[in-house]
């Protein structure tokens, strides 16, 4: 069929405010287009912005061409109880709000009339999530239109079923009748390379390149559909070769080379651009992180979008893909548990059905911190799961990624509920009345705050490989691979009692990469590791937030809270020391790097959440601290490293888990490290120089280029700098940008975690002297004019050209 984006002219408003109608582009992200409130309920999930019911509508002439065709619309995402309507009759709608679905909109177009396309979309429901996940119609549309007798969407299913020689099986579901024949074409580099034929046919490549993380090699397949020698129906696809395996013995293996995962968490949102999934943006967070090292991503908690993973198979990034937070116990009020029973089968298989052709994805993920896992019905559920994941595609493996806090704390919960029954009862039997509130049926979820902070120390105390083991052998013996969320002290003890299972470490606190990684290198066994997390996200307030004057905060903070301010990139892409730290670690950065606590909260009571490494940057300019005594840490490879203060050493020190530890006196100057290895051969050097006194504003796009597509973006760092473009970290300012032209302004932001500001306004105060422009193209080729504006600088131009 052929198939276009469906994005342009829809109309959106809020249930109610009809008055308020406006003309929008999806992708469409209604949340953020909401005021915050500072006492919603469970706001710090959502960075304090609230749900609501919301209308889409799209115009749609019934053309003459559609006359006889078979018509389907596609929804990539909506955030989430959709109902889809055609000229006023519900002909579809999905409830989870990550599934891609689709809607046939054959028998209800009418040729040569206008018609209405439209998508109610109900997150009035909240709480219903424990982080940001935005509301609406936030990732693309695809309109398919092609005979009745066609290849139906997503019917290609291509396996690789063996390297050496390459060969794969390509299935292909129609709805042609008997009479039709299937050719399969596969192309490298525009030229055919290799022919099948039939509906499931095998097809050997020759000389393949096969597709892994370092090598991102990609064919592409043409099946068309033939009748009486003609085409009536053509799917274009690109696909890479690559085998999987997994054992205790030989660890994870790709094309049979063992393989050890560098990777990081992330949450679906784009930071300014909200839960709206775009092409630059997708591919900026990807590519940015494989610079980092990392050569995996675990999409968390739910399944990753098409666009996502066509971008992972192209940049070359391995793609661990979640079904689910919860199953049928909540971790927040009017979550997926609600509609776990009736829905988890139709979404599990639209789950494989989307992933089943993309090489870049290599797992799937059953559950992530799963309450239910701690009672009798969680295996039996995790059973379920994965033997429908098994009977659509047996080439991935399955795991979960289990909390055993949350499991063993779930246990704990049902045992005192019991108790309390018997009591209940008992006292009902002695004549006692009970109270109604007594009588209350209690759901046990991760949202049960009071109860973890009262349940800790026993649950801790509790808690042995063995007992461990006891409670949760049932669950993990239905998947593949266990993955442990901050696990790392049951790894040798469980290997020892369960020496076949293979394990990964699904997420690592920050400060505990370091020494996990080392682990992981150690073990075959352990695969990989997935630090919490690789990219700042929206909500979960604060989790990571430093904060001052005290060495207690809880584990999310108040309004006005923003984001999570624990990625290793902050939600601008600007990559903190976490993100240098990790990148060590993972040999890809092979240089020291200086962080400096900041100075200017010298000697203070100090914390910061344990889903952040350190408060430290990468900033020798701390003007009015003169004779501070500056904490330093030097991160970097190599057996030791020095650094030197205006040229004086201040030591030499061995690293430990790839870090030094310095105090020096603050002075403006220079910082520099340099790295030795263990026969004491220089291997790398790195500097801070203090910034001077004057200032200025340095406007950087990253690129100077964009498609005059009407989607496509730009993102453009404005500095507050010295003369030689050093950041003047406590320099911030309030900057307005204007946008002339081919394009328009799309967002401003900073990685501030804290702020009232919204991402759609025109002025946005920078933090640690950085800002963020996203930039838009129009839809028309010319010039992009960006002016950057700020009291006490001069004002600074850029030019930009949309073709």
């Amino acid at each position: 069929m052929k198939e276009q984006k469906f994005n342009q002219g829809w109309y959106f408003w809020k249930e109610g405010h009809e008055a308020g109608k406006k003309q929008i582009n999806l992708p469409h992200d209604a949340m953020l287009e909401e005021e915050r409130v500072p006492d919603l309920e469970n706001g710090n999930a959502t960075g304090f912005y609230p749900g609501g019911k919301y209308i889409y509508v799209k115009p749609m002439y019934g053309e003459k061409a559609y006359e006889g065709k078979s018509v389907i619309v596609e929804f990539e995402g909506i955030y989430m109880n959709s109902t889809v309507l055609m000229n006023g009759e519900v002909i579809g709608g999905w409830i989870y709000g990550y599934t891609n679905f689709y809607v046939d909109l054959t028998e209800h177009l009418r040729i040569g009339e206008e018609n209405e396309l439209k998508v109610i979309v109900d997150n009035s429901m909240t709480p219903n999530s424990r982080w940001y996940s935005g509301s609406g119609i936030y990732r693309d549309v695809h309109l398919y239109v092609g005979d009745r007798e066609h290849i139906v969407p997503e019917g290609i299913r291509i396996t690789t079923l063996s390297t050496d020689p390459a060969v794969i099986r390509v299935e292909t579901e129609t709805t042609a009748d008997a009479g039709a024949e299937i050719i399969c074409e596969v192309f490298r580099d525009g030229d055919k390379i290799a022919e099948g034929r039939t509906a499931d046919t095998q097809i050997t490549i020759p000389k393949a390149e096969l597709w892994d993380a370092e090598n991102p090699n990609l064919y592409t397949l043409i099946v068309r559909l033939m009748k009486q020698n003609a085409v009536i129906d053509e799917s274009e696809m690109c696909f890479g070769i690559r085998s999987l395996a997994w054992d205790a013995g030989k660890g994870f293996q790709v094309n049979g080379k063992t393989v050890k995962l560098k990777g990081g968490c992330i949450h679906h949102d784009n930071g300014p651009l909200g839960a709206c999934s775009v092409y630059k943006a997708e591919y900026r967070r990807v590519k940015k992180l494989k610079e980092l090292g990392y050569n995996a991503i675990r999409y968390s908690h739910n399944p990753a979008g098409r666009l996502f993973l066509e971008i992972c198979d192209e940049v070359g990034m391995y793609v661990v893909d979640e079904s689910f937070d919860q199953w049928k116990l909540p971790q927040t009020t009017y979550d997926y548990s609600r509609y776990f029973d009736s829905e988890w089968e139709k979404d599990v298989s639209a789950l494989v059905k989307k992933d089943y052709s993309h090489p870049s994805v290599i797992m799937y993920c059953v559950g992530n911190e799963i309450t239910d896992t701690g009672l009798p019905h969680g295996a039996l559920i995790c059973k379920k799961i994965t033997e429908t994941i098994k009977s659509l595609d047996a080439s991935r493996p399955t795991m979960i990624a289990n909390n055993v806090l949350l499991s063993v704390m779930a246990k704990k919960m049902a045992e005192q509920k019991a108790a309390s029954v018997s009591d209940r009862d008992k006292k009902t039997t002695e004549g006692t009345a009970v109270k109604d509130n007594d009588a209350k049926e209690k759901t046990v979820g991760s949202q049960d705050a009071n109860n973890v902070l009262t349940l800790l120390p026993r649950i801790m105390a509790s808690i042995t490989a063995e007992n461990q083991e006891a409670l949760l052998k049932d669950v993990f013996s239905h998947v593949d691979i266990v993955g442990y969320n901050y696990g790392e002290l049951w790894y040798e003890k469980t290997h020892e009692m369960v020496p076949e299972r293979v394990m990964v470490s699904s997420e690592t606190f920050p400060c505990k990469i370091g020494s996990n990684w080392k682990r992981v290198e150690n073990s075959p066994y352990l695969i990989g590791d997935f630090m919490w997390t690789a990219w700042d996200y929206l909500g979960e307030a604060g989790v990571g937030l430093p904060v001052y004057g005290t060495t207690q905060a809880p584990f999310s903070k108040d309004y006005p809270c923003l984001t999570a301010g624990c990625g290793s990139v902050d939600l601008t892409g600007y990559i903190e020391s976490q993100g240098y730290y990790t990148s060590i670690v993972f040999g890809a950065y092979k240089k020291p790097y200086i962080a400096v606590r900041p100075v200017d909260h010298a000697g203070e009571a100090y914390t910061v959440g344990k889903w952040r490494l350190t408060d430290a940057v990468n900033s020798w300019s701390w003007p009015g601290q003169d004779g501070k005594i500056a904490d330093i840490d030097v991160y970097s490879i190599g057996a030791e490293v020095e650094l030197l203060q205006d040229g004086i050493s201040l030591g030499r020190k061995p690293l430990e888990e790839y870090r030094a530890f310095y105090q020096a006196e603050y002075r403006p100057g220079k910082l520099e490290a340099v790295s030795y290895d263990a026969a004491g051969n220089e291997v790398g050097r790195e500097a801070l120089i203090s910034a001077g006194k004057s200032e200025k504003m340095t406007v950087l796009p990253e690129e100077g280029f964009l498609k005059a597509d009407g989607e496509d973006l730009a993102y453009i760092n404005i500095l507050l700098t010295d003369e030689r473009e050093i950041v003047k970290m406590l320099k911030d300012r309030k900057i307005s940008v204007t946008v002339e032209g081919a394009g328009f302004l799309r967002a401003l932001a900073s990685g501030n975690p804290e702020t009232t500001e919204k991402f759609s306004d025109s002025s946005y105060t920078s933090y640690h002297g950085r800002l963020l422009a996203i930039v838009q193209n129009n839809g028309e080729k010319g010039i992009i004019k960006v002016t950057a504006s700020a009291e006490g600088v001069e004002t600074q131009t850029v030019e930009l050209i949309a073709y």
